[in-house]
């Protein structure tokens, strides 16, 4: 260290005696002075760990706000007065916190109590940090039986050793903390410095090493297996075991089989004691010339390390008996490594961790990436929502495609969200294609959802005119590249922010009523849409509601940070009205989630099956407005957060089906009387609202069931215009998509406006524990969704719906198949 560092760290130290003068001492147990906790994720200089802060506050002490910072060092002060609060668990006058620290250098950690501006108790410990721990077993070789002592080089001296005699971490110069009491050097400074140097965090080793042991006293029930488990207790969560052993095992003569045999038994025992399964990396250590001559023997120990580093949980590690001549020590050490034997075998030992981190890296499950693209229309763009031409007078908050895309070894699956009215089938079609030719994601592995908000543009005309490179407004063609764009980018960015990612998972219920069916059953037996409660012929709503908001938050791993949160909920999105852009209820919960997680976070919103839900409380005559539906389901989002369940299997599955649903017919008569009404809307003359909303859908259908239509469709209506699905016959071609991840998460992917039963259908026969539904995918055209028994019932929704009775089961056998498909796949995986 040099000398203005150690000045640097004295002044630090200075800084906390002339604080604690202040206040009484509080005693911390945990983290330990000179202790690195190992980290999550692989990146040089990136992850994060959970530290366990623990400690002892003196007798008497009032304890109102609890803090703690983090100065990182060597700066003699901190570089802000930034202190975190935290409410720990308190045990008698114990205390313990999880707090969430990044990798990097060593830190000095302060905690205190604190009445209003008075400091009651203060305390620190320094240095500590998180990085990369090992433990190391074995023995001369991995030991103190080389030539040379060597010096942890590194400035800051970010490399230490446990040592279990005096109970505490230490600077890991030589002769390392062993138990065998040799007092030579090692190889372990010169691997501490090369790891740090390269991966920028600091670096811990836990020795259990003994020389001249062979595996057989590492067995089971043995010192030489007490003082490993002991090791790998205090290391905690280590990256791996650091095994360089084999020499004792020639001159006894141990026998391939047995080896493995032994290797494998003391791993698999060691296993239930640490709680988790580090992996070993096995050094080829076999070679002793002064001590023996056994080609053979060597061999035997050789092919068993071979063999060993197929199996589950060992890796290879360095060849070190290639380090021959020079790199091995005089007759007085009896021919371990000399000093450069030493140097090289460390940097031998850097490739193999090296390897073990990027192959971590290459494997470590489940990998995602999210992204947003603005695809806000222009001022004078036509609205959607309605039966009349309205144009946006401006924005109120932004529309934006979000994407999401998941990756878990050759899978890959997308889910990209749009604040549209409805995802036409042309659009889907353009938008997938384009997709998949930049990113080599397959097409039906691609979904594009809508959310239905009524204040987004009435954008299907001007798609078909652009797709036909028909003669159009420069302003509107403008905006159609751009909604063909946005959702492309969206994806492109989400695939290239692909990163290993810690997916939890759950639900919440939403308890403040924001959500109401809206078809209800009268007394003469019909069934009619937005009553209110107060009409005596009312005699019950017809259908129930769905509470669940299901959930999926996404965490990158080296971060620790949340980078996104899938949320799921059936409500109408109709709740803004007026002339200007918004996304309605949802950008309030992404307004939430910001204000909790951060303003990167990304905020997907998939709307449920709510084809017979809406905002309107019948039991009020005061609708909720737009920003209380949202904060208020922001609310119960960011409340569950915590709670939610990691994911520990995260193998990903997509299915697709093309469902044929049979569609309604549109007779030359129908058409006929169809274009009588829209005219006289057109003109602004008074029509029944039921006789508008069958004239609209029937000038649809005329063009998706003739290849010859009864009329000129562009010529009557904006939105269903379809150049890919005319002419398609008797029935619409839809997707179901089904994206699982473990046996935990399914998202399913519907077309059209479903109605509520339909999706709770599905819900109660998912073998997925979350299941998500979202509606609006791909297909706009089908419109509404009823379940059969709907249609005897009538009103607005089954007015407007293109599909024939049953198509709502058929979507509903489709999506459990599926999943039920995926459940299987996974527990046979």
């Amino acid at each position: 260290m040099s000398r203005c560092i150690r000045v640097l760290v004295l002044l630090a130290f200075a800084l906390i005696s002339l604080d604690a003068q202040a206040a009484d001492a509080l005693q911390l147990t945990t983290p330990e002075s000179h202790q690195v906790i190992q980290r999550a994720g692989v990146a040089p200089g990136a992850g994060y760990a959970d530290v366990l802060i623990s400690g002892i506050v003196p007798e008497g002490t009032i304890k109102t706000t609890w803090e703690y910072r983090l100065v990182e060092l060597p700066e003699p002060s901190p570089s802000s007065d930034f202190w975190i609060k935290f409410t720990p668990k308190m045990t008698g006058k114990r205390f313990s916190y999880s707090a969430r620290i990044a990798a990097g250098g060593w830190y000095r950690l302060q905690v205190r109590c604190r009445v209003q501006d008075k400091t009651e108790v203060v305390g620190a410990v320094s240095p500590i940090g998180v990085g990369e721990v090992f433990v190391v077993a074995g023995q001369s070789y991995a030991t103190n039986c080389n030539d040379e002592r060597l010096k942890v080089t590194d400035s800051l001296q970010r490399v230490v050793a446990y040592d279990p005699k005096k109970q505490e971490w230490v600077t890991a110069h030589d002769p390392q903390p062993v138990y065998d009491n040799s007092d030579g050097g090692s190889i372990w400074p010169a691997l501490g410095d090369a790891l740090v140097k390269e991966f920028r965090v600091p670096v811990a080793f836990v020795n259990a090493a003994v020389g001249a042991t062979s595996s057989n006293q590492w067995l089971p029930d043995g010192k030489l297996h007490t003082q490993l488990i002991a090791s790998g207790a205090k290391a905690g969560h280590f990256r791996a075991v650091l095994w360089q052993q084999g020499e004792s095992d020639v001159i006894a003569h141990t026998s391939t089989d047995q080896y493995i045999k032994n290797i494998q038994m003391i791993r698999d025992s060691a296993e239930p004691f640490w709680g988790f399964n580090p992996e070993w990396l096995l050094a080829k250590s076999t070679h002793h010339p002064t001590v023996y001559n056994d080609p053979a023997g060597e061999l035997r120990i050789r092919t068993a390390i071979d063999r060993l580093i197929q199996k589950r949980g060992f890796s290879a590690g360095p060849d070190t008996d290639t380090l021959q001549a020079e790199n091995r020590g005089d007759m007085k050490s009896r021919r371990h490594f000399s000093s450069i034997g030493q140097e090289r075998a460390a940097a031998m030992w850097l490739t193999s961790v090296r390897n073990h981190l990027e192959s971590t890296a290459a494997s470590s499950g489940i990998q995602v990436g999210v992204a947003e693209v603005d695809i806000t229309p222009p001022v004078g763009f036509p609205m959607a929502g309605y039966y009349h031409e309205r144009l946006a007078e401006g924005t109120i908050d932004p529309l934006k495609a979000k994407a999401v895309v998941f990756r878990e070894g050759d899978t890959a699956a997308v889910l990209v969200v749009c604040d549209l009215i409805g995802i036409a089938t042309d659009l889907s079609k353009e938008v997938r294609r384009i997709a998949s030719e930049k990113t080599g994601i397959p097409a039906e592995n691609i979904v594009i959802a809508a959310t239905h908000s009524h204040t987004a543009p009435d954008y299907m005309k001007e798609l078909y005119l652009y797709l036909g490179k028909e003669s159009q407004e420069k302003l509107r063609k403008e905006y159609i590249e751009k909604l063909i764009n946005g959702p492309v980018t969206a994806i492109e960015q989400a695939n290239e922010n692909v990163k290993p990612a810690a997916l939890t998972t759950g639900s919440a219920i939403q308890q403040t009523p924001v959500s109401f069916n809206r078809r209800f059953v009268m007394r003469d037996g019909s069934v009619k849409t937005w009553q209110s409660l107060k009409n005596p012929e009312v005699i019950r709503a017809a259908g129930p509601i769905d509470t669940e908001i299901g959930l999926l938050a996404i965490t990158d791993r080296e971060s620790g940070k949340k980078q996104g949160v899938i949320s799921n909920f059936a409500l109408h999105l109709d709740t803004v009205g007026g002339m200007k852009w918004s996304a309605d209820y949802p950008y309030f919960i992404e307004q939430s989630l910001r204000e909790t997680l951060g303003p990167d976070v990304i905020s997907i919103f998939g709307t449920g099956c709510c084809g017979d839900i809406n905002h309107s409380n019948p039991a009020s005559p005061v609708r909720n407005k737009v920003d209380f539906i949202g904060k208020s389901l922001g609310t119960s989002v960011t409340e569950q957060l915590e709670k939610l369940t990691p994911l520990k299997n995260t193998t990903l599955t997509v299915g697709s089906q093309v469902v044929n649903l049979p569609l309604q017919d549109a007779s030359p008569e129908e058409v006929a009387r169809s274009i009588k009404i829209l005219e006289i809307a057109h003109k602004g003359g008074k029509v029944d609202f039921f006789d508008h909303v069958t004239a609209y859908k029937k000038m649809i259908l005329d063009q998706i069931r003739h290849k010859q239509p009864h009329a000129k469709t562009i010529e009557h209506i904006t939105w269903g215009l379809s150049r890919s699905l005319a002419g398609a016959g008797e029935s619409l071609p839809v997707d179901v998509t089904v994206m699982t991840m473990g046996d935990e998460v399914a998202i399913v992917c519907l077309p059209g406006e479903v109605f509520v039963e339909l999706g709770l259908a599905i819900k109660q026969a998912s073998p997925f524990k979350t299941t998500m539904i979202v509606e609006l995918s791909n297909t706009v055209e089908t419109i509404y969704i009823p379940h059969r028994a709907a249609y005897a019932g009538g009103s607005y929704e089954v007015t407007n719906s293109n599909v024939q009775p049953g198509s709502g089961e058929m979507l509903v056998e489709a999506a459990v198949k599926l999943l039920r498909e995926a459940a299987t796949k996974n527990r046979t995986d």
